[in-house]
């Protein structure tokens, strides 16, 4: 919303409720009705005293809303997986390496050839250390991403790794304060803290993480194509759909008024302006998601 709407709107506001309180004295039985109504206050305005004022006018239009449980993310840089995939791929070619060395000197020492039982006690115990660097491998690996992160699948590594790597994919990390109940990871969503809900990503792929200490809740980690100008160590908003979609109206945040700690909307209703509260909980892109009570094509201020 533009400061020059804004103002209007909040002046509207100033103006409408100092008109209504003119054209009823304080302690008459007329203002203590009005007081009584809170947002039921209404304010006659023809339409020359509109136009006088620069009252604009626009019909709300039907939306939905999609219940989501919301959480604190970060763009976190490729290093920690980059090294962590290099140490796991390192140990798994010493590991097949030891492994085929053993086979050999299994099979020529059977046939009684040039491989003493010393030299295939060494070979054994060389196969059985790389074995063991490889689990322990695997173990930092998990113990760091869990056991659902993509580039722990060996198909997938080389390909992942690159793509973290070159910048192509980011890695973002979010926590769920409030727990994942219901929630559908695959509709992990995430955008900017100064976006007011506009815009923003979707990720390509999500699986849990290990819990962070510090903060409560479980944690995601997912995989982001690269949007133009997002980089590592910027932190987001997270969100992930969970429930039924719902019907309604939206209101704009520009018709959203303060005054007494409550939001309001000022309706027309011909010659007259119905003040109404704004349910500010439901919030969407530039507006508020309104349920019950309230109807599409009703024109506000």
């Amino acid at each position: 919303m533009s400061p020059r709407p804004a103002c209007r709107a909040a002046a509207l506001a100033v103006w409408l409720l100092a008109a209504a309180c003119s054209r009823d004295e304080p302690g008459t039985e007329a203002a203590a009705a009005a007081r009584d109504e809170g947002d039921a206050l209404t304010v006659p305005l023809d339409a020359d005293e509109q136009r006088k004022l620069g009252i604009e006018v626009a019909e709300l239009e039907p939306g939905t809303y999609e219940a989501t449980i919301k959480g604190a993310a970060r763009v976190v840089g490729p290093r920690e997986v980059v090294d962590s995939m290099a140490a796991l791929a390192e140990a798994d070619a010493h590991a097949r390496t030891s492994s085929a060395a053993l086979e050999r000197a299994r099979k020529l020492f059977a046939l009684e050839t040039s491989v003493s039982a010393d030299t295939l006690e060494a070979v054994e115990r060389q196969a059985a250390q790389d074995d063991a660097a490889l689990r322990r491998a695997r173990a930092r690996a998990t113990l760091a991403f869990g056991n659902g992160a993509p580039w722990l699948q060996a198909d997938r590594r080389e390909r992942l790794v690159a793509a973290l790597r070159a910048g192509s994919t980011l890695l973002v990390r979010a926590s769920f304060p409030s727990g994942l109940a219901g929630g559908d990871l695959a509709s992990l969503a995430l955008r900017r803290l100064d976006s007011l809900g506009a815009g923003g990503w979707h990720a390509d792929e999500a699986c849990l993480g290990p819990a962070d200490p510090n903060v409560p809740g479980p944690t995601v980690l997912a995989l982001l194509p690269a949007p133009p100008g997002l980089n590592a160590g910027e932190r987001l908003l997270a969100s992930v759909a969970a429930g039924d979609t719902a019907e309604g109206v939206v209101v704009p945040r520009s018709a959203v008024v303060l005054a007494g700690g409550e939001a309001w909307s000022y309706v027309q209703a011909n010659d007259e302006f119905v003040r109404r509260r704004v349910d500010v909980a439901r919030p969407l892109a530039q507006a508020y998601f309104q349920g019950a009570g309230v109807e599409p094509h009703e024109r506000v201020v």
